[in-house]
């Protein structure tokens, strides 16, 4: 009767292990951006590349405010403003259809305060 149980319990473990092979995984962060201050100048760091080429799935940005007061955080070319608060982390997803593919540079900056120094997110691949 133990040995039944025992491999009653197996094959579900290999069944969840298979499944979870076939299961696409929650998309990683593509993007990770944070709310700074240096020099006495605040400013989104962080940004990079990603290659859209054969994407299905949205865009996801790690925004986090490190700073004391909240912050914007817009990019116009993937129709995103957010705000985000103090010592906020968020993750925000951008649908591909708001993505502007003639745009390969797209800027990020804070919508709330425009002297901030703006980052630059670049996009390769249609």
């Amino acid at each position: 009767m133990k040995l039944k149980k025992l491999y009653g319990v197996l094959a579900i473990v290999l069944a969840l292990v298979v499944v979870c092979a076939y299961v696409p995984a929650q998309a990683a962060d593509d993007a990770t951006f944070t709310a700074v201050e240096k020099d006495g100048a605040k400013m989104w760091e962080g940004g990079g590349t990603v290659d859209l080429t054969g994407r299905t799935t949205p865009l996801m940005l790690k925004v986090k405010n490190t700073l004391a007061a909240e912050h914007g955080f817009a990019i116009d070319s993937m129709k995103v403003k957010e705000v985000i608060k103090p010592n906020e982390e968020k993750t925000i997803s951008v649908p591909l259809g708001n993505i502007d593919k003639t745009v390969s540079e797209h800027k990020v900056y804070c919508q709330l305060h425009p002297k901030h120094v703006a980052a630059t997110l670049k996009t390769t691949g249609k």
